[in-house]
This record gives structure tokens, sequence and C-alpha cells, in this order.
């Protein structure tokens, strides 16, 4: 599949001008032609029993395992299907058992939830210590400075949300093997968009949710969890589909007269044991399977080309109606989000997003850290075309009143 008959894909396209992947993107229409087909099978139950009908659910669902391990290089027992990018960074949290006194580092453009887990364990004597960025750049070297004894873990965004820095993750993961300690990656932002491939660069537990950049807004997403970890550390909570599965199937079991609910339980040593091991979302894991094979056919490297090529026809128009890049203009550090101020005072810019909205152009606003502005997000099924309608509509407001934006 080319980047052209992608957008084909896409009817939700037809009425506006959609530059907002990065907030909750719009789903495909083949994810949506599987959701009905399933949501019609439920309905039907066209198998031959109803524990029949729930085994073959349970594969349907497995399809996003399958996917998710392909666009990361991972292999399928490092995949768990989680809640969102929130549940497996609580995972991380709970899971990653910190002594006393430990310190943990992050970014100060960072998204609230990228820290809140951590925040929380203040009473266990866990710190967090927020590593300033220089100028909305996020590197290595600057959190090697204040790594001590008692630094245990690094978490940040690969992406961040305000500005659309990709952070190096190789240099990252190795200063974190260098120096024994914990890397923990929210992959929200970058997943769908860029190449990111855990056998390159070493972390240790990464999430991303499936509503942004992968085009499936069904609270699903996706959890690694690092195969040399995997046999270190155990969930807080435990739910009997992560169990390993009984001979004869679940089934066979469900029908066995001497079965008792107290027993040594033996779970999966995979990441699936860290799901919540119920019956699970099975619409967003269908919904995500879908998206993410769109994906996979195109190909991450292709779509990351053509996403560099549009954020570039962006950035040369935004500076030649007189915004402000926020973004950085380093290849390396570039991903589908490009951020830029037209006004100096935030009643203008909310404006000015108004009246985006009303024309049916569609970006959000976005800051932390004082670093931020409007938000725009260049996905695959987006075109030359829909920047050019956003253009369009910055000049109209160039006109009413000239950009004054100084920083």
């Amino acid at each position: 599949m080319d980047i052209k008959e992608a957008r084909s894909l896409f009817s939700g396209l037809a009425d506006k001008t959609f530059l907002d992947a990065a907030c909750c993107s719009i789903i495909p229409d083949n994810t949506i032609k599987a959701l009905h087909e399933f949501i019609e099978n439920c309905a039907l139950c066209p198998e031959i029993s109803s524990s029949a009908h729930h085994i073959a659910m349970d594969a349907r669902r497995n399809e996003a395992v399958t996917e998710a391990a392909k666009l990361l290089n991972a292999e399928t027992e490092e995949i768990a299907l989680v809640e969102s990018t929130t549940y497996g960074l609580n995972v991380a949290a709970t899971s990653l058992q910190l002594p006393p006194g430990s310190k943990v580092l992050t970014a100060d453009l960072e998204f609230l939830q990228v820290a809140i887990p951590w925040c929380m364990q203040k009473d266990r004597g866990i710190k967090v210590e927020v590593v300033k960025s220089d100028n909305g750049r996020i590197e290595a070297s600057d959190f090697e400075k204040v790594i001590d004894e008692n630094t245990k873990m690094i978490v940040i965004s690969s992406v961040q949300w305000c500005n659309g820095w990709k952070a190096d993750l190789e240099e990252f993961g190795k200063m974190c093997k260098k120096y024994n300690i914990y890397f923990v990656v929210d992959a929200v932002h970058h997943l769908g968009i860029s190449e990111l491939d855990v056998k390159k660069c070493h972390v240790d537990i990464l999430t991303a949710g499936g509503h942004k950049w992968l085009n499936s807004p069904f609270g699903c997403g996706i959890l690694y969890i690092n195969k040399e970890l995997l046999n270190k550390i155990e969930p807080i909570f435990w739910g009997y589909l992560t169990l390993e599965d009984p001979e004869g199937g679940w089934a066979t079991y469900f029908g066995t007269p001497s079965n008792t609910p107290v027993k040594d339980w033996k779970f999966t040593k995979t990441a699936k044991r860290f799901e919540v091991g119920g019956t699970s979302n099975y619409l967003g894991a269908i919904a995500l399977a879908e998206s993410l094979k769109i994906v996979n056919e195109i190909g991450i490297k292709n779509i990351e080309r053509y996403s560099f090529e549009l954020s570039e026809y962006l950035m040369a128009g935004l500076e030649k109606v007189g915004a402000k890049l926020i973004t950085h203009r380093d290849q390396e550090h570039r991903s589908g989000v490009v951020v830029f101020r037209f006004y100096n005072t935030l009643e203008e810019e909310n404006e000015l997003m108004t009246n985006l909205h009303n024309c049916r152009v569609y970006v959000a606003m976005r800051f932390t850290s004082n670093i931020g502005g409007i938000r725009v997000s260049c996905q695959y099924f987006n075109n030359k075309e829909d920047i050019d309608k956003l253009l369009i509509e910055l000049e109209k407001a160039a006109k009413i009143k000239a950009p004054n934006y100084k920083g």
C-alpha cells in the first residue's frame, strides 16, 4: 500500500483538514469495517459454542500483539496490550520497585502523566528530579550531569508533545546501561509516525496508547517490556487470562469437575502477565490491529520519510507567513509534530485557533514549562493540500493583524 492509497481509507477527511493526529486521531475505514464485523459476530455468536466464541475473540485480539511486535522489531513475548499510555506507565512505576531514597529523572517538557506515577511515591522516599531542557532540547548529556548514586531511573517521552523534539533513544539507552539504571519511555507521539527499533536502542519499558498516531482511539495501546527484564519483575495485580494455558484449553478446564479456585498458579513468563488478565477491550484491540496493519504495510520508514517532507513544506510555509517556529529543525530530532507561535498574547492565539477550527482546520495548542504553541500533526494520511489550507488561513489572519511573536 502506498501513501496516496492510504489517504483514501480515511473518510473523515472529506469535510475537514485534519492536522491533529497528536491529539485524538481519526480511524481508517478498514478499521470501521472490522469493528462492524466484530459487533455482528457478538450479536450472532457464529462459533459452535459460546466458549469457542470467547476463544475466537482472544485469537482475534492477539493480532494486535503480532503487528505491534513487527512495528517495534520486538519479540511477541515482549508485547502486552494495555488500556493506555497511562496504564503502561503505572505498570512501570509499580513493577520496577525502587528502594527508598531513589531518584527518578524526567524532563521539564513532559506531559504530566509521565511524572505522576513517580510523584505519588514520595511517601516511599522516591524523589523526582526535573532536568531542564535547553531551549526545548532534551539531550542525554544534560541528564548525565545530574546522575548520582541515588539515580535509579530515567523516564521520558521519546517525542515531546509541546514542541515535537525527538530524543536520541540510542544515546539515552547506552547511558542507562552504563549507569545501570532503568529506562522507561512514553512513545505515544512516536509510534506510527517514526521508526523505533527496540533492537537498536536499549529500553526497559515502553508504552504507547493507540488513539494518537496509531489512529485507533478505542482505549487500547502497546506495552513493551524488554525480555531481559521480564523474569526479574512482577505485576501487582493478577488475572486468570495471564495464566499459562491449561491442558486442553480453557473450555476443557471449565468443564473439569476437579478444578479448584486455590492452587499454585503458574503465570505466563511473557509481557502478557502485566495485562489486567480478565475479559478485555476486544474492540480496542481489533481496531488497533487493523490500524497497525496499515502502518506496517506502508512501512514505518516510508511514513517517516513522507512525514518529514510534509513538515519541511509546512515549516517553510510558516516562516513565509511570518510565524515563529518553536520546533527545532535538526533532522535527527524531528518528528511528525510541528509547533509555532503567531502572536505574542494567548488571547490572540486562542482567537486564531477559534478561527482555524471554524474553517474546519483541526490543530491544537499545547504548552509545558512555557514551551509550546499551536501544534500541527503531519500524519501519513495528510498531504500538501492540507498544509496549504492551513497556510491560507494564516495568510488571511496576517492581513488582519500581522504576526508579532517575539519569543
